[in-house]
């Protein structure tokens, strides 16, 4: 494996000519989870390919130096107990996207709260085409599962800490009639049901693709990383990718395909549209916009009208924070980055156990209502401590959701949203006012004990919405060619319509919500996408 990154610069410089004077039977642009789940299948399979990341290795073996001061092999995002401290790590951050999104090996997964949640069968069943169904993804999400299965008690031990808050939910829960469930073994109990969070860890540490992927890329000679570069537009003589155009400190180069070789783009649902418009794919307001930017467009008669940025989804939030009668409170984080934190660091270092190795919240809880549109739509709960005795939990609207958005493409080459997809519909607006007002009904009853803080009625919390940054839909995966009018970007193969050799494997494609945070189902269609992809003809 070569790893090509950013290092001395004369080093650097060798080891990009020799990468740009090769060429790939695979380019895949984006390391993040798609991006990295793609590449290793692709280089298991014996053929010769270059993952391209614009951002930085986050651990110590990807080349952070960033390590904590009381042990130098791992970094902050390495340590679950740490993730409320890494959540606004501004150095991984993408600076040219129309909202948060990660630019590091592994995307989000580096910097998230890592709550993992296996995909029910009805995130594929409703809007998914055939093909793309439950039980044709099934066998994709076994074979990411045996690697990446995720886990609801990490501490090695078989322990789990700091429960106060999840005693006092549970009870609430309980009271309510909800029942307790595994959401790893239990994946379609959606309604009224509360868990233990199912974790991205394995080990005591975060894990994702970065851990349970790559290392199996770099065994092969096949297999280039090369981070520290930017992807710009993909190369093209009319439907055929001949290479990419990538930028690294500044300076710009095409790196070449073989005869017969793919490109595969995976930089996720708010920057792989910005490559199809720079390539001359997409709504001919946003190739024109591109041309601005100074790009290289293809002649236009090349250019592919696609409904590229349509179908925008992400999840809202809905911030409810209870205060209760209990002691228990935040994790002191900062003890632990200071090394002060003696006890728990040695149990964590010495034992793989103790409260270190748990995520941030606490509980996960799902639920359902049907609006008077007749459309089911579902609810994830993620509840953590915010202060003494007090929750805040942020309701996630999910699958089921009838709005959709816009994204564009400014001048200066960000992509930007041009259309937010949030309570877009008179339906999406009357069920989640309709669920928020049973919790809030539900939190202020007299029996409960809880009293609301800062957004203090339903209206409030309604008008509390922020983006989940789950974004979905911009480059939508069907059967509706949309050269014809369809609402498609990619067929069922993951192959852009109008293109030979140009695949798309990551979080734009999915054309619809789902049910629970994304990472999982991210994981789980990219392993379906490169098997897809790898016995295209």
């Amino acid at each position: 494996m070569r790893l090509v990154s950013l290092g001395g610069l004369s080093a650097l410089t060798l080891a990009m000519t020799a990468a740009a004077a090769s060429t790939y039977d695979y380019i895949v642009v984006g390391g993040g989870p798609a991006g990295i789940i793609t590449a290793e299948r692709l280089s298991a399979a014996n053929k010769k390919v270059l993952l391209i990341e614009r951002g930085q290795g986050p651990t110590v073996d990807t080349g952070s130096s960033n390590t904590l001061s009381w042990n130098e092999t791992l970094t902050p995002v390495d340590v679950p107990g740490l993730t409320s401290a890494v959540g606004s790590v501004t150095d991984y951050m993408c600076d040219d996207t129309a909202a948060l999104a990660a630019c590091v090996l592994g995307g989000g997964v580096t910097i998230n709260y890592m709550v993992f949640v296996h995909p029910p069968d009805h995130d594929f069943d409703d809007k998914w085409p055939k093909g793309w169904k439950w039980a044709n993804v099934a066998p994709a999400a076994k074979r990411l599962y045996q690697r990446n299965s995720g886990t609801t008690l990490p501490s090695k031990d078989g322990q789990r800490y700091d429960q106060g808050l999840y005693s006092t939910l549970s009870t609430f829960f309980s009271s309510l009639g909800w029942s307790s469930v595994d959401m790893i073994t239990q994946p379609n109990e959606k309604h009224e049901v509360y868990s233990y969070p199912s974790w991205n860890i394995k080990d005591a540490i975060r894990v994702g693709p970065v851990r349970t992927y790559l290392p199996l890329a770099e065994e092969r000679d096949n297999f280039t990383l090369r981070l520290g570069t930017k992807a710009i537009r993909v190369v093209r003589s009319g439907s055929q990718v001949t290479g990419v155009e990538v930028e690294t400190e500044g300076n710009r180069e095409i790196i070449k395909l073989s005869k017969k070789g793919r490109v595969v783009l995976a930089a996720g649902a708010l920057s792989t549209p910005r490559l199809l418009f720079n390539s001359g794919i997409g709504p001919q307001a946003q190739i024109l916009t591109a041309n601005k930017t100074g790009i290289t467009l293809p002649p236009k008669k090349d250019w592919i009208e696609l409904p590229v940025g349509k179908n925008l989804k992400d999840h809202p939030i809905f911030s409810i924070n209870v205060k209760t009668n209990e002691t228990w409170g935040v994790f002191d984080t900062a003890s632990v980055l200071n090394g002060s934190d003696t006890t728990n660091i040695n149990q964590y270092e010495s034992k793989a156990s103790g409260v270190l190795t748990q995520g941030r919240h606490r509980v996960i809880f799902f639920s359902s209502n049907v609006g008077a549109d007749g459309v089911t739509r579902y609810y994830q709960g993620s509840c953590a401590a915010s202060g003494e005795g007090v929750v805040q939990i942020k309701v996630y609207m999910t699958h089921g959701l009838t709005s959709e958005g816009v994204l564009g493409l400014s001048e200066d080459g960000s992509t930007t949203i041009e259309t937010a997809p949030y309570l877009q519909t008179e339906g999406d607006i009357e069920a989640a006012t309709s669920f928020v007002k049973s919790m809030v009904d539900s939190i202020t009853a007299s029996s409960a004990g809880f009293e609301l803080q800062t957004y203090t009625n339903t209206s409030a919390i309604i008008g509390s919405q922020t983006s989940g940054n789950h974004y979905v839909g911009t480059a939508k995966l069907g059967t509706d060619d949309g050269r014809k009018g369809g609402s498609s970007v990619v067929d069922t193969n993951t192959k852009v319509y109008g293109m030979d050799n140009l695949f798309i494997s990551d979080a734009s494609i999915h054309p619809d919500l789902p049910t629970g945070n994304s990472q999982t189902i991210v994981m789980v269609v990219a392993e379906m996408a490169v098997a897809k992809i790898l016995a295209y003809k």
